[in-house]
């Protein structure tokens, strides 16, 4: 009897002991920290359609990334925003433009671009891709229109215009490789007899000409997260890939997204180049 209630007292004393009491107070302590760690640290909480997606922000996790996984990416501004990736560094995407589908070869780490190889869409992507890689470089682009054998008056580009207004030479340089191409339709309009007017772009930092650069990151094509909204989105189809060191996160086990409007265009630019196009 006395050995029964010696040992009911000798628990109670091991129960409310000091060391019993700060081995208890150190798990809530390190339970604690370590979700404090996965909520800042790991994973993030964003509203995305309505539901929360937790971000995994693990280099592991976005080493795994794949085609139809939800990226948490840096936009312009300072910002951050959920985009569908299309499409990776190695990988050969389709993208519709309002003139045509391309088909897209995501250059791989340490791959050679060749401003000259290039289609209009891709010449733009990696003009932004160049200014992003080496920002203490200045560069500038010339332009010159041509036919299909030779250089042709850059004047001409003042029979054309854009959203009614005349088109001003100075202002061509700038202009993205979709309204280019509107010039290029227009132009061909205007000149029938010449084949195949179309615009040449050059790439220079001072006098130097800058024919090629080594892409120095892996590279991602990411959709908006609300193509019927487009005009409010900044993705791909506006800035071109977005680099690795860009990509912060990552939420898989979504849904495949498909592209649905043309690259680096708003809904309303699509429909104002559907009707240009219509009027050519």
């Amino acid at each position: 009897m006395n050995s029964k209630i010696e040992k009911k007292i000798n628990r109670a004393l091991r129960k409310s002991s000091p060391a019993r009491a700060w081995g208890i107070l150190l798990f809530c302590v390190l339970l604690i920290a370590s979700a404090v760690f996965l909520r800042f640290f790991v994973f993030s909480v964003w509203n995305f359609e309505g539901k929360r997606a937790f971000i995994c922000e693990l280099e592991i996790c976005k080493k795994e990334v794949k085609k139809g996984d939800l990226l948490l990416a840096n936009i312009k501004g300072g910002k951050s925003a959920l985009l569908w990736l299309i499409g990776r560094s190695g990988e050969e995407i389709k993208v519709p433009t309002p003139f045509d589908t391309l088909t897209l070869s995501i250059p791989k780490k340490g791959d050679t671009v060749f401003f000259e190889k290039l289609n209009p869409m891709l010449w733009d992507a990696f003009r932004t891709l160049h200014r992003e890689q080496f920002p203490e470089i200045e560069i500038r682009t010339e332009i010159s229109l041509w036919s299909k054998e030779k250089e042709l008056p850059f004047a001409f580009v003042g029979r054309a215009s854009i959203s009614g207004r005349p088109v001003s030479e100075r202002e061509v340089p700038f202009l993205p490789w979709q309204e280019l191409r509107l010039l290029e339709l227009q132009l061909q309009r205007i000149f029938p007899a010449i084949d195949s007017i179309h615009f040449e772009r050059k790439v220079f930092a001072d006098s130097i000409e800058i024919e090629s650069f080594v892409a120095n990151e892996e590279l991602f094509y990411i959709s908006c997260e609300k193509p019927e909204r487009q005009k409010l989105c900044y993705d791909s189809r506006e800035k071109g890939f977005f680099r690795k060191s860009e990509v912060r996160g990552v939420r898989k086990r979504y849904r495949q997204h498909t592209l649905a409007s043309p690259p680096g265009w708003s809904a309303q630019a699509w429909d104002g180049t559907i009707n240009t196009i219509k009027n050519l």
